[in-house]
């Protein structure tokens, strides 16, 4: 007798190996579900509910943690941990339509998340090229400009680039965001973005690729959209501008929405701590979700990215902390873009981090990132198609 761990990372995977294993198809939609266990914080649930639903968890197999004040009544709210498979979290929605104390509500938001959830799959990565046409860029450091001014040539000679390297994305940046940069006037900003994309549309890039643009600004974002970019990233998430909102639900494109840390969109090395950076990370972009969708933003349009390095916090820990977690943001149900190419957590010089850059950006795609914003799109889309085929080796399991 032969015994080995076989590891299961979604419903799909596990229906596969039943299925492989000989199991018939009734048996295969009964038992997978057996085989994928959810484990859920549940915050400011009422004493008394809390109470009522670990009954009601351990009535299905499953469990419910709790604080020992609350399991003696005491107090009026507590936080909980829930822990079932699919199965038994099914059965456990079915008991918690007729329950009162709001039960019924933690029902319907265990119900959505979980659609949310089911509807990840593994798809082949997507590549966001960086831009930047800043001359204080941390990284290009002015390299694109020649007397002062923009060369139209070396734009043109970068973006064919990385467009043949692989690139589907290429983001333009006409303002540095990062620690100690300097801050620019809208027009300044306007005035570097707009010659870059009269002459990827003079030259037909919007039809080779998909064109972002990184700004905070509405004016900027009105004049891209005018030009045909296809989406729109802001660092503040819709708070740098109180007029960005009203201008991207005119339009079509796509809009990420990053964390951070700093109400503006200049970020700092403050070492931020944080008693858990995930929960910090997910209630601020669930509160801009509901802020952008509010504001006529349809919530298919939109990306989240959980921010990287001195947004976060000047703390390196935090940064990887986020990637380990990654896929706890799949409780959205939307795509996740992460930045982390040559960032300063990564340590080292900043010609020194080219490794860390590729194994970072690896490791957010395996944990559920879909889009990867590099500066070396050649060397990223070598290695995370490496990455993605391990996914296609049996596609079966996740497509």
């Amino acid at each position: 007798m032969n015994l080995f761990l076989r590891q299961i990372e979604s419903l799909r995977e596990a229906q596969d190996v039943l299925r492989d294993l000989g199991v018939d198809s009734a048996g295969v939609g009964i038992m997978a579900k057996k085989m994928i266990m959810k484990s859920f914080f549940i915050q400011d649930l009422s004493v008394r509910a809390a109470n009522i639903l670990k009954q009601e968890c351990i009535s299905v197999g499953g469990d419910l943690a709790l604080p020992k004040a609350a399991s003696f009544l005491e107090g009026e709210f507590t936080d909980a941990v829930l822990m079932m498979n699919e199965a038994q979290l099914e059965r456990l929605l079915m008991k918690l339509k007729a329950q009162p104390f709001g039960l019924r509500e933690v029902g319907e938001t265990l119900q959505e998340v979980m659609r949310r959830i089911g509807k990840f799959v593994y798809v082949r990565p997507k590549i966001m090229g960086i831009l930047n046409v800043t001359p204080d860029s941390f990284v290009d450091g002015g390299a694109l400009f020649v007397g002062g001014k923009m060369d139209e040539k070396l734009v043109m000679k970068k973006v064919e680039t990385m467009i043949d390297e692989g690139a589907d994305y290429i983001d333009i940046g006409g303002e540095s965001t990062g620690p100690g940069s300097v801050d620019v006037s809208p027009k300044e900003e306007l005035a570097r973005v707009k010659p870059v994309l009269d002459v990827l549309k003079k030259n037909k890039i919007y039809t080779k690729i998909k064109v972002s643009v990184d700004t905070y600004r509405s004016t900027v974002a009105s004049a891209a959209l005018e030009s045909g970019v296809a989406m729109i990233n802001d660092v503040t998430a819709l708070r740098g501008d109180s007029k960005m909102a009203s201008v991207l639900a005119k339009s079509k494109c796509e809009v990420v929405m990053m964390y951070s840390k700093d109400t503006t969109a200049r970020t700092t090395r403050e070492k931020l701590a944080y008693d858990d950076v995930m929960k910090t990370v997910i209630s601020f972009l669930d509160e801009r979700v509901d802020y952008a969708v509010k504001k006529g933003i349809s919530r298919d349009r939109l990306i989240l990215d959980p921010g990287m390095g001195a947004f976060v916090s000047g703390d390196p820990k935090y940064s990887f902390e986020i990637l380990r977690r990654l896929k706890e943001l799949q409780i959205f149900g939307l795509p996740v873009l992460v930045g982390t190419s040559r960032k300063s957590f990564l340590g080292g010089k900043l010609g020194e981090r080219g490794e860390g850059s590729l194994a970072t950006s690896c490791a957010a795609y395996m944990h559920g990132a879909a889009i990867l914003r590099v500066h070396d799109v050649g060397t990223a889309r070598k290695g995370l198609d490496a990455v993605w085929s391990i996914y296609t080796m049996k596609r079966s399991q996740f497509l």
